[in-house]
């Protein structure tokens, strides 16, 4: 229940739907950060404040802790409040980043790319290669 409304929230800052950012499968570890760095107090006016509206999430304090949630589900890194220093949540978490899904993309180093991918020059280096011959024909 209390991760239903963490995603509902969620998915008001994000701009994803509640399925996507549950199929992540890092909500409940973002809440937990969330109750750990801003403390349940701050988290229930975060979660009010989006029931009655975009206009409410605009208010300080609320527009800082709306703005690291939705930094720490891009990034899967805490931004940091004024009083605390950011932190990555892990590796994880940083593979599970909207960032990577916003153009259809993996984090670096997280996804192989097939076998044998590393053998085949790229098609930008392939065409810089076959305008070089070209040039050196003429």
């Amino acid at each position: 229940m209390f991760v239903d409304r963490f995603i509902a929230v969620s998915a008001e800052l994000t701009g994803f739907s509640a399925e996507e950012l549950r199929a992540t499968g890092m909500a409940g570890d973002y809440r937990a950060v969330v109750l750990d760095r801003a403390g349940a107090e701050r988290l229930g006016r975060l979660e009010a404040a989006a029931a009655g509206g975009s206009a409410e999430l605009l208010r300080e304090p609320v527009r800082e802790l709306a703005r690291a949630v939705a930094h720490l589900w891009y990034l899967g890194t805490w931004p940091g409040l004024s009083d605390g220093e950011p932190f990555v949540v892990s590796s994880r978490a940083y593979a599970e980043g909207l960032v990577w899904r916003t153009f259809h993309g993996h984090a670096p180093g997280t996804v192989a790319q097939g076998h044998g991918s590393w053998s085949a020059a790229p098609a930008f280096g392939a065409a810089r290669d076959a305008d070089a011959v070209s040039a050196e024909q003429w």
